[in-house]
This record gives structure tokens, C-alpha cells and sequence, in this order.
């Protein structure tokens, strides 16, 4: 094609380029004085610098408005202006409002679309950002809200939504172009209270695009981040936070699905800024923790063991200094608390239930079997699979615990040492996981506060207590826990043998102390467990070899006898702390490991008279007195142990023996010094040596002690112990000589030749101090035999006073008076013995004995004890048809929750309510659960839907009239734990029970025929289910209708010959008396007791066939008269309350 040939014209004109046209724009910002010169200034034009020029005009404007409002002295102005804002406002809306296609602020949208068609990144960001401040203005003037939300709705529409996933997909260099983005959605996701969150949510192919990317991108910027200028991940996560606030469930529940966002709220949180963790701490504690309508398994997805390890390293996080002189509270304690109601709380948080020692999986009930088949061996614990399951894993319901437990330094911080024992506390599973995975920690003894850290952390947690019934629910099980998992939470696995006799063995006393501190509290919860299992072995043999096992595991762990030997001899005897916690350690290995203990033959006497010499130069009512009286309780106690232990032969380093020494300990002790044990200890020698009698109450060795005592207080001290201590070692070595003499006094002081049962008991002592008290008058010493004497008339004086052989003291007094003519004042002094008993007072043994005609109500000073065995068998009741909330408590929760968690029993006791609205709500939700039942995966779904139906059914016909009889109620709630455990002893009876009828029959009770008529369905599971039955009684007799019900259908005749069952074990007699306690705290229960059921008849019967504990019958009868009706029994027996208390 030929090139175009160039026109001639006039001139050059044809060689002239167009001109460009350029527009100048105004330098400065404008000030905005009306409507038409805003609307102008906003108007559509192409040109980019003065379409910017309007957007920051606008801007200005609007930081304007922030200011005056937030200055109380320009409220006019402020005023002024906001009418202008809304004159605008006004003038952009379109001309058919009902149109929802148009777009509000037409202008706005336009500039900020060719911003982007133009590629402009300055007016691209400039516009969501003014756009931003305009909603946050509107926000807050209640008059302009409706104009916020035509504006976001707008934003909302696809053109819009298209900008708005452009400028938060932007590369990740250009901040300023993402930042407004990401506040423009905050801000619409937050006005008017998030009424536009949930469409923000449902635009998520645009609103959520790069979310996750900007998530990580943090400032990079110099210095610290502040509020005013935040960075992309900042304005990404105050997002986030909004929809997290404003969400509904179910869409909040999609959100948590979003896995690439939500891991990055929490990816490198420690190195945010204070103030952004601080909005991320609250937002998920009020959000998400304690959001009762979200359900857990969303929670879950949030908090996951990966998350909460990042959230774990808050613990660690570099406040700046400048928040700290503020006065703010710190991240590690914001964090802590977080993690605390987190991990702790089943109702909130993460936190499954568990089953304590036992592990996920395990039944407790497996036992049901072994040895039930005559031609089987019975293996015990060998014959259970299970032994070497768990001797390095553990499997646990709490994975995410699990796994973010072991991220944690409990050593290097106290709080995180608070948070896991607390995770301990919760859930007692999570012991044994945790040192199974931790096994590479030595506890090798080095001290750096790494070690002192952890040794503190291992004390602690020895420390906790065993879950009630180790985990089991509501009652032991037939089989023990596995031992490889309970030893763990005794004496973890870094707590070894070798560790812990290095530990003893250290030249640092600190050191020391720290493992035999450990070594006392892991004793000490040894005993505990081993108590529990004695108490669950009525349920299986089982028990008892578990306890042997776990004995001998503990054994194997634990530092040798001998170590510990050594480490007492070597530790300074200032050392007062140590030694008194070492010897207190050698007591409990003589306590819980008494066959170790005897195979290291302890000579405990040299160390003992040591310890009382250092007691006795020790200032009175110090310090230092009170810790070696500590020691020396100790000491006496392993020598009380030791079976070679001579009592009344004085050692080589001290001048008295050990049981005089015991007895000056009890006279000249200081109240600050408690010596209970002490006490205990010289009773039991005194009953194995039978020095002094025992029948006489107050006992003989009060009144040697208050003899020495008021003896002491004239004369010396020493002077009468050794005298004492002669007399009581020539009366434990032959003993017979002295009941020959005892015999012939006897016989001489009444005449008589026989030895009638009418004499009254003297101790052998005072028969070894007549005999010895002629060689006291032989000496020289006139002190000693005026303290002798004077010791020899307090005591003859007492032993009058407590009820001995007055006959027989007398013939005594009279014998040592005339073998003493010479020393005239010391025969005074015995002589006068006779006068002193009149001028005695017994210290503790003066009140007078109670009246036997006083009332009941009274409660005289005999049966005062009878107060606390009536409330330990008056325990609370099960079951609450008050808690109107739980109605509502189970619809967010998944079915299996429902079950376990006891929801559904909770939500039937409300049928027993006496208001009939609550009892209507409760049988439209028990449908609605029946129907959730049904559809849900839940392994025994069927018979727990046909039981909601048949209690329907069975309260249909009464809801309306009356409330459901408690013992309806409450055995359908009982009943769904039966049916969710298929081992469970009553399962194959409860199915049967459910498959005769689609209702029952409300004035009866369910089962009881079966239980009590029927074998059992298992071969050994007769009183199980007796125990059940009890249990269920018991808590169903509440009002004066369901006394009615058991008295028609004859439960008492049935309990009281139950009662009388020779086999039937003292736990299940005493559920039958509470039983009975029970009936008497309904309203007219007890007078039906007596009257119709003769119950103090059988009472007495009872009493007198020492058939069960007296205490408890002596308290039931109190109890049963106490809360009679007084006049009806007087016209039932003729005889008022007080007569039947005398005749009793």
C-alpha cells in the first residue's frame, strides 16, 4: 500500500504535534463549606490528580469531623458539619431507591473503577481508605446509619466485591494498596452491629482472597509497630477478628473449616505487637471459648496442638517497655489466663472428658469374665491383655493437649508450670503421656535453676491428687487401672532409683532436700492410691494384686533404705529442716514398705538419744524445739516400728530410757510441740508391757503423767525419773512376780483367800514402786527421797481418783509408811496421799454425764457424735428438675456429648418439675432429642431412642395434670448410662424391661422385681446390680407422692429383710440405712416409718444382734424420732416421744 502524501496547507502547520492538554489542580487541600462544593469535588474526572485532589479534600473533611467531635468545646461545629456530611449524603441517592442494581455514591465507585482500569495504585488505594473512614464516621451518628448501609450494600455488589479482591491480592510489596482494602471490609463487616457480616462471609471468593497470604505479611518497617500505623497483617487480623465477632454460628462454623486462615491467626503470633495480641486474646476468649452456641468440634479446628504451641510461646514474649510503664498487663499473664479456661474447662474449651488412670479404650468393667467359667484358670491381672500395652505409650482422648503439653518449659517459667499441672488436674491422663514423652530429661543432680526448676515442677506434680475412683465413673471398677500408667503419676520416669540416690548422695543440702521432699509427697500419694485400692478390692480380687504390683514397681523406683540411712547420719545435726524431713521419709518407709525397711536393720537408738540430748539444750518454746520435737516424734515412731526395740533399758548417751523419756516429753513439752504421736506410741507399749491397767477411764497412764507432773513442779525433775525408770524396767521384765504380789495384797487388804471378779484393777507399777521404796530410804540423799516420796503420794492419789483398787492402794500406802519409822517427812509425804485425792481435779475428765431423760432435740453430750454420722449419711441427692436451663443446655452439642456429659438425664428430671410449662418445654425438647438420637451415628442410638420414646409416652398422659413421680424421672436418666455401657451389669435386663411395653405403669419401680426376684444377668453380678438399685432409691424418694409409691409397692419390707441377708456386704447395708435417712427428711416420712413399718422395733432388734454399725442405727433411731409427729405417736402407742427414748 502507497505511503499517504502530505497535505500542503498554510504555513508549517501540517509539521505541528497536537498540544497535550493539561488541567492545573490546586496545591492545597480545599475546605469543604457545602453539599454542592463536595459533590463537586467527588464528581467523576478523568484526570487522576484531580479526582485525588477531591478524594483527600474528602478525607480531610472527615478527620475533621473525628476531631471535633472527640473536643467537647467545638460541638457546634461539629454539628455544622456532619449536616453537611448529611445534606451529601442525601443528594447521592438514586432516583429509584428501590432499584437494587444502582450503586450509592455512583461517583465514588466510578473514580475508584477507573483507578484500576488506569492502573492508578495511589488513587486505587485512596479510595477504599476514605471510603473506610466515611463508614466509621457513619457508624457512629444514629441518624446517618441507614446511608452506611446503602453504602454497603453497594460495596457489596460484584464490581465492587471485584476491587476490592484486586486491592487485597495486590504483590505483597504493596502494603498501601492492600491495607485499605482489608479495613473497607472491616468496616462493613463491623457497622451497625455486623448486619452485613454474613453476606461479607458468603462474597468469600472475593472478600476472603489472599487472606491467608496477608496474614503473614508483618511489618518491616524500623523500630516498634504502633496502632496508627499497623502493618498488612495487623489490618488482616482486626479482619479476621470481625467476622470471628459478628458471624452467626453457621457461618462461623464454615469459617473454621477455612484451615490456611485460620493457622494464620496464630503462625509467628509471638512476634506481633502487644496491643494486637492482646485484641486476638479477647477476641477468641469472648468469640469462640465461651460462645456456648458454637459447638466443640468447631473449636477444635481452631485449637489444635500446632496452634496452641505458638500460642505457648507468648509465654516468652518481649513487651516494650513503654506498655509495661503503662500499667498494662502483661502478654504472659493475658496468655496464661487464655490458656488456663481453654484447656481446663470441659463445658468451653477443648477439654474432653477422660477416665483418668484409665486409658482411652480400656474398660474398667472387663473383669466381668475372668474366672466366671469353672473349667478356666483364674490368671488375674496375667490373664487381662493388657500388660505390656502401655508400658511406654499411652493412649488419650486429649490429642491436642497431648501434643502441646510437650511444647511447654515448665522448668524456665512458673506459669507454664501452673498451666500444665492444671492440664494435670483436669485431666489425669495426661501424666503418664506427658514423662512417656519425656524421657531424654534427666533428673540428674546439677544445680542451675534448670534443675531447681524442674525438680519444683515434679514436686508439684506428685503432688495432685488421684482422680476420684481413678477415673472410673461413680464407683470403683472390677479391674485396676494398668500400674505402668499410675506409677507415672507417683514417681515419673525421670524420677529413677539412680537419679534420685545420686540426688541423696550430694555434697549440696540443697539439693538433698529437694529429692527427699519428693520422695515424702510420693509416699504419702502412694498410700492414698494404695487406700483406694483396699477400698475397691470388695469388688475383685484384682485390686489387691494391682496393689502388690504397684508397691513393687514404686519399690524399684525409689532410693534404697540404705541410702537414706546414710543420708541421715551424714546431715549436720543444725541442719534442723532436713533432718526432721529425712527422718519423717524413714517413718513412711517403715509405714508403706515395711520388708525394705526390716532388711536394712536400722539401729534407731543412738540416733534417738542424740536427738533427745539436742532437745533437751534447746531453748524452751523455740524454733529450734519445735523442729527436733518433730524429729524426735519421728524417731520414736521408727523405733515403735522396729521389732528389736528395748523400751525401758537407758541407752549409752542418754541417762533415761525411751519410754520415760517419751513420758517427760509429755509432761514438760510446749503447746508449740505436738506430740500426738508420741502419745499413741507409749499407749500401745504400755498395752503390749501391762505395766499399768487399761480399764479404768481416765486410763492409768494419765494419771502417771499428771502424777510426774504435779511432782515436778516442787522438786527436780531428775531426781524421780530415774527411780522411774528402775521401777518400770523390773515391772516389763517379770511381770508375773508382780501379779503374784498384786494377788496377795489383794488377798490380804479384803480378807479373803479367793480372788473375787469384784476387785477393782491396780497397775503393776505401784506394785514395782512398793518394792523398790525401801531402798530409796536407805540413801542419804534427803532430796531425792523427799521428791521420790512426794511422786509416790501424787500417784497413789491419782490412781485413787481414777477408780483403782482404793483397798489395795491403802494396804500399800500402809506397807511403805512403816517400813519408813526413821524418815518421819517422807512418811508424812505417803501418808498424805489420802488428802490430796479430795483436792484433785482431773484435767480433762470433769463434765457431767448427760441426762437420759432430755429430748432428743437436745442432743445431750453422750450422742453428741451422732450429729456428724447423721450428716455423713444425709448426702445430697442426684438429679435437679430446678435446672430450667438445661432444656437449651444440649441442642448445640453432638449426641455423644449429650450422653456422657449427662445432658439428657438433666433435661428428663425436668418432667418432675412442678411447673407445667417447664414440664410442656421439657417434652417438646426430650422429641426433639429422641429425633437427634436417632439420625446421629452414636454406637447404641436405638436403645437409647426407644427409651426417650417409652418416657414420653409414659409422661404424655400426666404432663399436664401433675408432675412425673420422681422415680420415673430418675430412673430414665440412671437408665441411659446403663444403656451406653453395653458391659454394664443391668444391660441385658434394662432391654428386656424396654421391649415389654411403649409405656409403664408411674407407681411403679422399674426393676426392682427383677433385681430383687431374678438372677442376675452375670454370673457375679447379683449385689452390682443390688448396689444400683440402692443408689436409685435413694435418690428418688424426694416428696410425701413417692413415700406413697414405696409404700404401696412395699419397698421398706423388702429393704429391711434385705437388710438381714447374712452375705450382704457393710457398704450395701449402710446404702439401705441412708435409704431410710432419706425417708425421714420427707414430710411425714418418719411417722410412716414408725407406724406402719414398726422401724423402732427393728431397731432395737437390730442393736441387740450387733447387726451393722450401732452408730448408724443409734443415729437413725435419734433421727427417726426427732422429725416424728409427737402427737400422732402418742395416739398410735399411747406413749409420748419422751417415754419411747427412756424405754430405749
Amino acid at each position: 500500500m502507497a505511503k499517504r502524501p502530505v497535505e500542503v496547507g498554510a504555513g508549517n502547520e501540517e509539521y505541528l504535534k497536537r498540544q497535550k492538554i493539561t488541567h492545573v489542580t490546586p496545591a492545597s487541600i480545599e475546605t469543604i463549606q457545602s453539599p454542592r462544593q463536595l459533590s463537586q469535588l467527588l464528581a467523576f474526572d478523568q484526570d487522576p490528580r484531580r479526582a485525588k485532589h477531591g478524594i483527600q479534600s474528602f478525607k480531610f473533611f472527615l478527620d475533621g469531623l473525628a476531631d471535633e467531635k472527640a473536643k467537647s468545646d467545638e460541638q457546634g461545629h461539629s454539628k455544622a458539619n456532619m449536616s453537611l456530611l448529611k445534606a451529601y449524603l442525601v443528594s447521592q441517592l438514586p432516583e429509584d431507591e428501590d432499584d437494587k442494581t444502582s450503586s450509592y455514591l455512583a461517583d465514588v465507585m466510578q473514580t475508584w473503577s477507573f483507578a484500576a482500569q488506569s492502573n492508578d495504585e495511589s488513587l486505587l488505594s485512596a479510595v477504599p481508605a476514605v471510603l473506610a473512614l466515611l463508614l466509621k464516621t457513619l457508624s457512629g451518628a444514629l441518624d446517618l446509619v441507614e446511608y452506611g448501609l446503602r453504602l454497603g450494600r453497594t460495596l457489596l455488589q460484584k464490581r465492587q466485591l471485584e476491587l476490592l479482591a484486586r486491592g487485597m491480592s495486590s504483590l505483597k510489596t504493596k502494603d498501601f494498596v492492600i491495607s485499605p482494602a482489608l479495613r473497607l471490609l472491616r468496616e462493613v463487616t463491623i457497622f451497625d452491629g455486623g448486619v452485613l457480616a454474613k453476606q461479607i462471609f458468603r462474597s468469600g471468593d472475593y472478600t476472603l482472597k489472599a487472606l491467608a497470604r496477608n496474614l503473614g505479611l508483618r511489618f518491616v518497617g524500623d523500630g516498634v509497630e504502633t496502632r496508627r500505623k499497623p502493618s498488612v497483617r495487623t489490618n488482616a487480623m482486626r479482619y479476621l477478628h470481625a467476622l470471628i465477632k459478628f458471624l452467626p454460628v453457621e457461618a462461623k462454623k464454615e469459617l473454621m473449616n477455612q484451615r490456611d486462615i485460620l493457622s494464620g491467626l496464630t503462625r509467628d503470633i509471638s512476634r506481633d505487637p502487644s496491643f494486637l495480641i492482646e485484641e486476638t486474646l479477647q477476641t477468641l476468649t469472648s468469640y469462640v471459648v465461651q460462645d456456648d452456641q458454637l459447638p466443640r468440634e468447631a473449636k477444635v479446628k481452631i485449637f489444635n496442638g500446632a496452634s496452641l504451641g505458638r500460642l505457648g510461646t507468648l509465654y516468652g514474649h518481649d513487651q516494650h517497655h513503654e506498655e509495661v510503664a503503662e500499667g498494662k498487663a502483661p502478654i504472659d499473664s493475658l496468655v496464661h489466663n487464655f490458656l488456663i479456661l481453654l484447656c481446663t474447662s470441659p463445658g468451653l474449651g477443648i477439654l474432653y472428658r477422660d477416665s483418668g488412670y484409665y486409658p482411652r479404650g480400656f474398660d474398667a468393667s472387663a473383669g466381668n469374665e475372668v474366672g466366671s467359667n469353672a473349667g478356666f484358670i483364674d490368671l488375674g491381672l496375667d490373664g487381662l491383655e493388657r500388660a505390656d500395652r502401655f508400658s511406654d505409650r499411652v493412649v488419650v482422648r486429649n490429642n491436642a493437649l497431648s501434643e502441646f503439653i510437650q511444647t511447654l518449659r515448665p522448668w524456665s517459667s512458673m506459669k507454664q508450670a501452673e498451666l500444665l499441672l492444671a492440664i494435670f488436674r483436669a485431666a489425669p491422663e495426661l501424666v503418664a503421656n506427658y514423662f512417656f514423652g519425656k524421657k531424654s530429661f534427666s533428673f540428674d543432680p546439677k544445680l542451675t535453676a534448670t534443675w531447681i526448676g524442674y525438680s519444683a515442677f515434679l514436686f508439684s506434680t506428685v503432688r495432685l491428687p488421684p482422680p476420684p475412683y481413678f477415673g472410673n465413673r461413680g464407683a470403683y471398677g472390677l479391674v485396676p487401672p494398668p500400674t505402668s500408667i499410675v506409677i507415672e503419676s507417683i514417681l515419673p520416669q525421670p524420677l529413677t532409683q539412680k537419679s534420685l540416690a545420686r540426688c541423696l548422695n550430694q555434697s549440696s543440702p540443697l539439693v538433698t532436700f529437694f529429692a527427699v521432699r519428693i520422695l515424702i509427697v510420693a509416699f504419702e500419694k502412694l498410700e492414698e492410691i494404695l487406700t483406694g485400692y483396699r477400698a475397691a478390692s470388695q469388688m475383685s480380687s484384682l485390686w489387691n494384686q494391682a496393689a502388690t504390683q504397684l508397691t513393687e514397681e514404686f519399690n524399684r523406683r525409689c532410693p534404697t533404705m540404705k541410702d537414706v540411712i546414710n543420708t541421715f547420719r551424714s546431715t549436720a545435726v543444725t541442719s534442723l529442716m532436713q533432718r526432721q524431713a529425712i527422718s519423717k521419709l524413714l517413718v513412711l518407709y517403715y509405714a508403706i514398705l515395711p520388708q525394705t525397711a526390716l532388711e536394712a536393720k536400722f539401729d534407731v537408738s543412738p540416733c534417738l538419744a542424740q536427738a533427745l540430748r539436742l532437745l533437751r539444750d534447746s531453748e524452751k518454746d523455740s524454733e529450734e524445739a519445735a523442729m527436733r520435737g518433730l524429729e524426735v516424734e519421728n524417731l520414736f515412731i521408727i523405733a515403735h516400728r522396729s521389732p528389736g526395740m528395748r523400751w525401758f533399758h537407758k541407752a549409752e548417751s542418754f541417762p533415761i530410757s525411751p519410754f520415760t523419756a517419751m513420758l517427760q516429753l509429755l509432761t514438760t513439752a510446749s503447746s508449740k510441740i505436738p506430740l500426738v504421736k508420741i502419745r499413741s506410741i507409749l499407749d500401745s507399749v504400755i498395752e503390749e508391757s501391762g505395766i499399768v491397767q487399761l480399764q479404768t477411764k481416765p486410763p492409768a497412764l494419765d494419771a502417771l503423767i499428771w502424777a510426774v507432773q504435779a511432782s515436778s513442779e516442787q522438786n527436780e525433775p531428775g531426781l524421780i525419773y530415774d527411780f522411774l525408770d528402775d521401777c518400770a524396767l523390773r515391772c516389763s521384765s517379770t511381770p508375773i512376780r508382780y501379779m503374784d504380789a498384786l494377788d496377795i495384797v489383794s488377798a490380804t487388804a479384803t480378807g479373803s483367800r479367793s480372788l473375787s471378779a469384784d476387785r477393782h484393777p491396780v497397775s503393776l507399777l505401784l506394785l514395782a514402786i512398793a518394792e523398790q521404796w525401801p531402798f530409796i530410804t536407805k540413801s542419804d540423799d534427803s532430796s531425792r527421797i523427799e521428791a521420790v516420796a512426794r511422786f509416790i503420794a501424787y500417784y497413789l492419789a491419782y490412781s485413787m481418783k481414777i477408780s483403782e483398787d482404793k483397798r489395795v492402794l491403802r494396804a500399800l500406802i500402809k506397807d511403805m509408811a512403816v517400813l519408813d519409822p526413821e524418815k518421819q517427812y517422807a512418811r508424812s509425804i505417803i501418808k498424805g496421799s489420802r488428802a490430796i485425792v479430795d483436792t484433785l481435779q482431773l484435767p480433762s475428765w470433769n463434765e457431767a454425764a448427760p441426762k437420759l431423760e432430755e429430748k432428743l432435740s437436745a442432743r445431750p453430750a453422750e450422742t453428741s457424735d451422732l450429729v456428724d454420722v447423721e450428716a455423713s449419711m444425709l448426702e445430697p441427692i442426684e438429679g435437679n428438675f430446678d435446672d430450667h436451663k438445661a432444656a437449651l443446655r444440649w441442642v448445640t452439642k453432638q449426641v455423644d456429648e449429650i450422653v456422657e456429659e449427662g445432658h439428657a438425664g438433666a433435661l428428663i428430671m425436668l418432667l418432675s418439675s412442678p411447673h407445667i410449662h417447664v414440664r410442656k418445654e421439657a417434652m417438646i425438647n426430650i422429641a426433639k432429642l429422641a429425633a437427634k438420637t436417632k439420625e446421629s451415628t452414636y454406637e447404641e442410638k436405638q436403645q437409647i431412642w426407644l427409651l426417650f420414646c417409652e418416657v414420653m409416652e409414659t409422661a404424655r398422659a400426666s404432663v399436664n395434670k401433675q408432675p412425673l413421680p420422681t422415680t420415673i424421672s430418675l430412673f430414665t436418666a440412671r437408665a441411659i448410662s446403663v444403656l451406653s455401657d453395653p458391659l454394664h451389669c443391668l444391660y441385658p435386663k434394662l432391654n428386656k424391661f424396654l421391649s415389654r411395653g411403649p409405656a409403664w405403669e408411674v407407681d411403679r419401680i422399674p426393676l426392682m422385681n427383677s433385681i430383687l426376684n431374678e438372677p442376675p444377668a452375670l454370673d457375679d453380678g447379683y449385689y452390682p446390680e443390688v448396689d444400683w438399685l440402692l443408689d436409685y432409691l435413694r435418690n428418688a424418694l424426694r416428696t410425701s407422692a413417692d413415700m406413697l409409691i414405696y409404700h404401696k409397692r412395699h419397698v421398706f419390707e423388702r429393704l429391711l429383710s434385705l437388710y438381714s441377708n447374712p452375705y450382704l456386704t457393710r457398704e450395701l447395708r449402710e446404702k439401705i440405712l441412708k435409704i431410710l435417712f432419706q425417708a425421714t427428711t420427707v414430710e411425714g416420712g418418719s411417722t410412716t416409718l414408725v407406724t406402719r413399718f414398726s422401724i423402732v422395733s427393728w431397731l432395737r432388734a437390730q442393736m441387740r444382734l450387733e447387726n451393722g454399725p450401732i452408730k448408724l442405727l443409734k443415729a437413725l433411731m435419734s433421727r427417726i424420732l426427732e422429725t416424728s409427729d409427737g402427737s400422732r405417736l402418742l395416739d398410735w402407742s399411747h406413749r409420748s416421744i419422751d417415754g419411747i427414748e427412756v424405754d430405749l
